[in-house]
């Protein structure tokens, strides 16, 4: 009788564990999602609208500085050859000698090959949307004495115009000044004769024609 009688409380209590255990199983999270105006929002920032790149090429048939890299990355024929690139000045290497003037041959200063940078915006800054021109003078004294003579009326010698005529040697640019709006005539190039390399694209000189002249320099 006393193992019957514990038998059965036994299975009672193994009853009400059972019991016990689904009711925690069946237990739920009941989520109440709110709508309306007390629903919860997010904020978020407006998705920035990028402006359009430019074109590919000018009504003239030029190059833009993106459009003559974008298309080198598609058609390797354009490499080292003539590219004509239309574009403002942005920038000017400028030699400078201790006195903070443009160098002189006496002053043997210890500088780069000249050159400036071409963008497709008057006012660019960022260097990754500036294309190098390179090549047309070896020293910054010889762009000074192009500029004089170009300031005195003295146009180059006959001995030097049949240099150009043979392509032995370049005429030197006297506006390329910051601000000018330019088309490049030059081989398409990631490293020039002179040293100069950029690995997206630089133009080694050959002409240039100055559609707008950059605006004369404030008087002080």
């Amino acid at each position: 009788m006393k193992h019957g009688w514990m038998a059965l409380v036994g299975l009672c209590l193994g009853a009400m564990a059972a019991a016990t255990i689904g009711c925690e199983g069946e237990s739920k999270l009941n989520a109440v999602a709110e709508e309306g105006a007390a629903a919860p929002h997010v904020n978020l920032p407006t998705v920035p609208t990028l402006p359009a790149p430019p074109p590919l090429n000018h009504t003239d048939g030029s190059f833009t500085v993106y459009g003559v890299r974008h298309q080198s990355t598609r058609d390797p024929n354009l490499w080292s050859k003539q590219q004509r690139v239309h574009g403002f000045i942005v920038s000017v290497y400028t030699a400078r000698n201790e006195r903070a003037q443009p160098c002189t041959e006496a002053d043997r200063c210890v500088e780069e090959r000249p050159h400036i940078y071409i963008s497709d915006n008057r006012v660019e800054r960022d260097p990754a949307k500036m294309m190098m021109v390179t090549g047309y003078a070896t020293f910054q004294h010889e762009i000074e004495a192009a500029r004089i003579a170009a300031r005195a009326g003295r146009p180059p010698t006959a001995a030097v115009l049949a240099q150009i005529a043979a392509g032995l040697v370049k005429p030197v640019p006297t506006d390329f000044d910051e601000a000018a709006e330019v088309v490049v005539t030059g081989n398409l190039t990631r490293r020039a004769a002179n040293g100069q390399a950029d690995s997206n694209g630089l133009l080694e000189y050959t002409s240039h024609t100055t559609l707008t002249p950059a605006p004369p320099a404030p008087r002080h």
